[in-house]
């Protein structure tokens, strides 16, 4: 059992709630939870001496306070992430920090109560511990972390995240020589696009939506459904082929129509213009 290493990876897993995937945050706070609980079990024995009585109670106060804290800032973390709408969840991250915080205070007066004389050789100063994450006020700490739970940039919440992989054209684009896609002479021209789904929870069923303009006018407009897509699945959506003609500017278009919750929304649109070259 090593508190001071748990403190530690709690200070040090905080800071990168923007970024951290929800296995490593559960997987640290996990072990925190089990290092803590062992400690429990300790303190819940009788002191081997009757002088050591004051610190075996301050000792079982701030292992219980860590506890509560440490389990309430990881529970309501996650369900900060998984519910974005949720206005009140920093209420109780400002819970987990104040336990956290008085375990922290009954921890300092417990190494203080060392000086005791009545205190038995060779008994040591124990090591310091510090489970909180960060000094600042309590408040602005908590919707620090509820915002940074929220961040389309980590996997932390339980969220779909669907997004446009490739958007493929039979008969295939090549680029030219001025970094265009051109197509070859054809007098149809049929477009598919994967969809990925790169989130960690299964996605509902949406919607693809496809256009086709000349730089002027709206051509072509079609939608297809996108089917309940597992984390890491994807799917190719063929739509109807459509007549084109050489040497027109065209671009194609495929967004995704979400109705549901989405992690990230800055890869539901790809776009891309192109020319056919005369048959």
């Amino acid at each position: 059992m090593d508190l001071s290493r748990s403190g530690a990876s709690i200070q040090e897993v905080m800071p990168r709630l923007r970024e951290i995937g929800r296995d490593e945050f559960t997987t640290v706070f996990d072990a925190v939870e089990e290092d803590l609980d062992v400690a429990l079990e300790f303190v819940a024995e009788e002191p081997p001496v009757e002088s050591l009585i004051p610190i075996w109670a301050l000792y079982r106060q701030s292992v219980e306070a860590w506890s509560r804290g440490v389990s309430g800032l990881g529970d309501s973390i996650l369900f900060a992430a998984d519910n974005p709408s949720d206005t009140v969840i920093a209420n109780q991250v400002g819970d987990g920090l104040a336990d956290l915080r008085a375990g922290d205070i009954l921890y300092r007066d417990l190494q203080a109560e060392f000086e005791r004389e009545e205190i038995p050789d060779p008994v040591s100063i124990p090591v310091d511990v510090v489970m909180s994450p960060a000094e600042g006020g309590i408040a602005s700490l908590s919707q620090t972390y509820v915002a940074a739970a929220r961040a389309a940039t980590n996997q932390l919440g339980l969220r779909p995240s669907l997004k446009i992989s490739q958007l493929v054209a039979d008969p295939a684009w090549q680029i030219n020589v001025e970094g265009q896609p051109v197509v070859p002479g054809t007098e149809t021209i049929t477009f598919s696009a994967v969809v990925t789904n790169a989130g960690n929870v299964a996605s509902q069923p949406e919607t693809l939506q496809m256009t086709l303009t000349d730089g002027e006018e709206l051509l072509v407009i079609d939608e297809a459904e996108i089917p309940v897509l597992q984390p890491n699945g994807q799917t190719t959506i063929t739509f109807e082929a459509m007549a084109v003609e050489p040497e027109t500017l065209y671009e194609v278009t495929m967004a995704l129509v979400l109705t549901g919750v989405d992690s990230d929304l800055t890869d539901n649109e790809l776009r891309i213009q192109f020319t056919v070259n005369p048959l």
